[in-house]
């Protein structure tokens, strides 16, 4: 039995919205990677258009410099805020095998969601938050996050893509000369539930261009 796309023909879900944002992940990626040194608290964005709510545990890569190590991080929903808002924080070794630890909140509004001119779900995401370990690192990052959940049985999957900006400020003695940056954001992530609940949700993602990183996890009562 084949995967069914709810509410939408399957003459609606032509290629271009997809081709279009590979090509600009891949125009991310042609880019150098700027130096950034420290465990950016918000890569991955691990944030599509139905990520799941609820607790989520991590292990994340961190690949922004080399000597960027190993880290776990957690994230939380806030309750009374309908998944708008939740909570990161997470530690582990940043650039050239240094203990750094990060925490930021994350928000996110829906855009537009999918009919039948239109196959994709679209969401703005946006947060606030810091990373310390050789110097602070403030970050706020914006942008769009796009993707489409389908379902067979009790399998269902949301594999989706994510373009951006995040602003930087860094402080501190060890810190750049440059106190303040702008860099791209971009990454692609897959939710997967094995049964009709989503009580449980694996996860995983990848950030690309100038915070590289991938992160894999489990998000528990999600829903």
């Amino acid at each position: 039995m084949g995967f069914r796309v709810s509410r939408v023909r399957r003459s609606a879900l032509r290629p271009y919205p997809w081709g279009a944002a590979v090509l600009a992940i891949g125009l991310c990626m042609s880019a150098p990677a700027p130096v950034t040194a420290q465990l950016v608290w918000d890569t991955p964005r691990l944030i599509g258009p139905e990520s799941p709510r609820g607790l989520g545990v991590y292990w994340m890569r961190a690949g922004a410099l080399p000597e960027d190590g190993d880290a776990v991080f957690g994230t939380w929903t806030l309750p009374g805020f309908d998944g708008a808002l939740a909570i990161r924080g997470g530690g582990g070794r940043g650039a050239g095998g240094e203990v750094a630890g990060f925490g930021g909140l994350d928000a996110r509004a829906p855009l537009a969601r999918h009919t039948e001119g239109q196959p994709l779900d679209l969401e703005w995401t946006g947060g606030l938050g810091v990373g310390v370990g050789e110097y602070v690192l403030v970050s706020v990052p914006v942008g769009v996050s796009a993707g489409r959940s389908w379902s067979s049985g009790s399998v269902w999957l949301a594999p989706y893509v994510y373009l951006g900006l995040a602003l930087d400020y860094r402080a501190g003695d060890a810190a750049p000369d440059d106190e303040f940056d702008v860099q791209g954001s971009a990454g692609i992530g897959l939710d997967l539930a094995l049964d009709r609940a989503r009580r449980f949700v694996i996860r995983a993602s990848a950030a690309l261009a100038d915070r590289q990183a991938v992160a894999v996890g489990l998000a528990i009562a999600g829903g």
